[in-house]
């Protein structure tokens, strides 16, 4: 019993030893995922060493591969160069990892890996809720093996498998982000209730979509004390946008825009539309109607991709010249409470970009970019 006792004590300081070490892999420079799995391969052979199994390399990378959705969504993470990202995620991953190669070798080794999926996700929560505590070990400094070794990971299995499970992934790098921000103190307050209002899944595959019902409502309320009322907004043929309004003077108005060019970045926030149609004959009060519309719409967009108020009306104004509408507004995005809230000197922005607005029948498609 005792000899059971101390096998387990043991295989618990391997554990923390390898999720310690994962801490400080996952922000050294240059150091990528690969060198993350290798650390758990040392972690996983010296388990085994540890009852007297001698693990061949490739049965060891088949437990890695094995573990699915779960351990590839969550290692994803940690590609995202941010640390209160990464330590938290690669220690709670490796520590659940450590969990489960325990318990499998002590097992003897089967192949279906099912009945450990509980010990998994036990073991990773732990980990999340211990992580300051693991990352402040002394064992961190200290290799569990050669990191830069070449492991027989074979990229067409890792690939196969993150196709496999492509979805399952997805959802455990939105919970791996969920969990996270329990940690993500300094942004929490502004970045939290962006990160849970839009799916990190459709910001990663590329955008989200702006139901024109959204904007409605903003534009609507937005006008309320204005001599222009909004009636409808919608879609209009090639990648245009469509609004009918109501002057006190001049009586139903349509007004279409086509976007032409939209960033939104650290660096630069700018839009450019095009004015296909509005027939008015006063040229002044034409300009002033839609440079307060164009002004409008780019708040309605700019404050829904953010779920906050990041810009208000008296902010900024548009520019109309030759039926285009340009508007900077990258003065107004850095110096946001959003923006400004940062930790070790990294915000929102430098994890994600904006790139375009593409009008579709069901709403206006936010493209985005990770930059990772």
């Amino acid at each position: 019993m005792t000899n059971n006792i101390n096998i387990e004590q043991e295989a618990e300081k391997i554990c923390l030893w390898g999720a310690a070490r994962a801490g400080v892999i996952v922000v050294a420079p240059v150091v990528g995922t690969m060198a993350l799995m290798a650390n758990e391969v040392y972690m996983i052979m010296r388990l085994g060493d540890l009852r007297g199994v001698k693990l061949e390399e490739s049965a060891v990378v088949g437990l890695l591969y094995s573990l699915g959705a779960t351990f590839i969504g969550q290692t994803l993470v940690t590609l995202i160069p941010f640390a209160p990202v990464q330590v938290p995620v690669g220690i709670a991953v490796t520590y659940a990892v450590g969990k489960v190669a325990n318990a499998w070798i002590k097992a003897g080794q089967p192949e279906d890996l099912a009945q450990f999926k509980e010990i998994f996700e036990e073991a990773r929560a732990d980990g999340m809720a211990r992580f300051k505590e693991i990352a402040r070990l002394d064992c961190k400094d200290k290799p569990l093996g050669d990191e830069s070794r070449g492991f027989k990971f074979e990229t067409e299995q890792v690939f196969h498998n993150i196709k496999e499970h492509a979805d399952q992934a997805a959802d455990k790098v939105e919970d791996a982000f969920s969990n996270i921000l329990e940690w993500f103190r300094p942004l929490k307050e502004k970045s939290s209730r962006w990160l849970s209002a839009q799916k990190w899944e459709d910001i990663t595959k590329g955008g989200f979509t702006l139901p024109y019902a959204d904007i409605d409502h903003y534009l609507k309320e937005s006008l309320e004390d204005s001599e222009i009322k909004l009636k409808s907004i919608a879609y209009y043929a090639d990648n245009g946008i469509a609004l009918k309004l109501e002057h006190k003077e001049y009586g139903t108005l349509h007004l279409y825009l086509v976007p032409e060019e939209f960033t939104l970045n650290k660096s630069l926030s700018y839009v450019r539309m095009r004015v296909v149609d509005f027939a008015i004959k006063d040229n002044s009060v034409a300009e002033k109607i839609v440079q307060i519309l164009g002004t409008k719409l780019i708040m309605a967009i700019v404050n829904h991709i953010f779920d906050d108020e990041v810009i208000e009306n008296a902010d900024f104004s548009c520019l109309m010249h030759d039926g285009i509408i340009e508007v900077y507004f990258t003065e107004l995005i850095n110096s946001s409470k959003l923006v400004r809230s940062s930790f070790m000197g990294k915000n929102l922005l430098d994890l994600v970009q904006f790139i375009a607005l593409v009008p579709a029948p069901n709403g206006i498609l936010i493209k985005s970019q990770f930059r990772f």
